[in-house]
């Protein structure tokens, strides 16, 4: 059953949540999305459609920089108690995303607490993607531009107001105890929803035709392991890892340890295997001390390497790459080269 709240009714309802406990809603910072905690009183500006957030969703569940552990004594798990929070305005893809991490951080023999904490105490209410930009490629890993699974509740924009699906029982929780904010959703309403969906979906699917591939992105990684497509586009590469920053699946991270007054603290923060120095080992020995490598392991660790293991694509087709990239290397095109190699 899909519900109806009208635009003023949901604001009413982020005041409500946001005295109770923090809530992030997506907002215009110049001309991109980003994430801003909802403060009562400060309705305006929600973008309750439009393109995904520059902030990846890791961001919120693995911090940039996090002290794991105390010493002489060390905390077992977590630091703190947590608070619950809420996103509002996750796309498919960020969904796609959170379903990677958490076959890295929660699913295997070794869970990471940390994560583990912030991914349980979250309430993900996702939107629909109405302007997908030239840099979406989420139809070419098996996405559509609406969420389909994935969220607790998730908003589908149209003229009047938003459409409401609940896709958990947290949702059904948190639609339940307001229910007289909710109305059951018109055929009307549920066809304009639709309409819209439709032709975003048509809109992605048209503008990457050009980048079609005949085989799997993992049958290509495989029989293209020495194709001079690597060294060409690894001489472009600049290593900054902005691309590696801005992508929602990558969780490499460095550990050192600091001393604190009269203890000592270990300290975790994101790393980026484009870095030269991330694979070397004591000694000096180093796994991908050439540019080309480096640039490979990416392309190799997303398309072969996590669907062999976990049995999906470590990459949602986002286009946050694409766009932080000072290069102006688009990895559609770079699986496109390595077809024609």
């Amino acid at each position: 059953m899909a519900f109806f709240v009208s635009f003023s009714d949901f604001e009413q309802l982020l005041e409500k949540w946001a005295q109770e406990t923090p809530v992030y809603v997506p907002r215009y910072i110049s001309d991109t999305i980003h994430y801003q905690k909802f403060t009562p009183g400060t309705q305006d500006g929600i973008v309750y459609d439009r393109i995904r957030a520059v902030e990846p969703l890791k961001s919120f569940f693995f911090k940039i920089k996090q002290r794991v552990a105390q010493y002489p004594s060390s905390p077992s798990g977590a630091e703190e108690a947590e608070p619950d929070f809420v996103i509002v305005g996750a796309k498919a893809c960020d969904l796609r995303s959170i379903e990677c991490s958490d076959d890295i951080f929660m699913k295997g023999e070794i869970k990471d607490p940390f994560y583990v904490q912030r991914r349980n105490r979250v309430t993900i209410i996702s939107c629909d993607c109405s302007s997908p930009a030239e840099t979406c490629f989420c139809t070419m890993l098996g996405l559509t531009p609406y969420p389909q699974e994935g969220f607790d509740v998730n908003l589908s924009k149209i003229s009047e107001g938003l459409v409401v699906e609940v896709g958990s029982e947290k949702g059904k929780k948190l639609v339940s105890q307001d229910r007289d904010f909710f109305s059951e959703a018109s055929s009307e309403q549920l066809e304009e929803r639709d309409k819209i969906r439709a032709t975003t979906l048509s809109k992605v699917r048209e503008q990457n035709e050009k980048f079609s591939v005949n085989k799997s992105f993992q049958e290509l990684m495989g029989e293209n392991l020495d194709s001079p497509v690597w060294s060409r586009y690894a001489g472009r590469c600049k290593e900054c890892a902005a691309c590696l920053a801005v992508c929602p699946t990558c969780h490499c991270f460095l550990l050192y340890d600091q001393k604190v007054d009269d203890s000592f603290e270990r300290v975790r923060i994101w790393d980026f295997c484009y870095h030269r120095g991330y694979a070397r080992v004591a000694g000096g020995p180093n796994a991908r001390p050439i540019g080309k490598d480096r640039f490979k392991n990416k392309y190799i660790d997303k398309f072969d390497f996590s669907m062999a293991n976990f049995g999906v694509y470590a990459c949602t087709g986002c286009g946050r790459c694409v766009d932080a990239c000072l290069a102006n290397i688009d990895m559609r095109q770079v699986i496109k080269d390595l077809e024609g190699s």
